[in-house]
């Protein structure tokens, strides 16, 4: 397993503990991370903190919500998790059990680039392949 793949696998397990400081440390200081709503709000979350910012936001409005990996690939500096999204919703209730992917891009051992998205296709397209 190559040292991008223990950092994004590192990535994700510490956003599915909310340790936003475990994310935080994986980070360039120029990172920018790319949640599925940005499509909808333009969210993006910059700096050494992003990932501090990102999981307590997502706290704010899910219980539970968990990425469950399936397969990952890899490219020259860039890493595609593939999975599922399970959560619910604080407050409402409302469930998700859906399939994404996490397109993580680095320099050297740091994460620059962290984008979740709702479609696989779309995210292999991205880097170049196909299912």
């Amino acid at each position: 397993m190559s040292r991008e793949i223990e950092i994004a696998r590192a990535a994700i397990e510490a956003f599915n503990r909310r340790d936003g400081a475990a994310f935080d440390a994986l980070l360039a200081a120029d990172a920018e991370i790319t949640p599925v709503r940005s499509a909808l709000e333009g969210t993006v979350y910059r700096g050494r903190t992003a990932g501090s910012d990102y999981c307590a936001a997502v706290d704010e409005s899910w219980e539970d919500l968990i990425w469950e990996l399936e397969d990952i690939r890899e490219g020259e500096s860039w890493v595609l998790a593939m999975g599922r999204i399970r959560g619910s919703g604080r407050g409402s209730g409302a469930t998700i059990d859906a399939r994404g992917a996490w397109l993580v891009r680095f320099r050297g051992e740091l994460i620059t680039g962290f984008r979740t998205y709702p479609d696989r296709t779309q995210a292999l397209r991205t880097v170049g392949l196909s299912e």
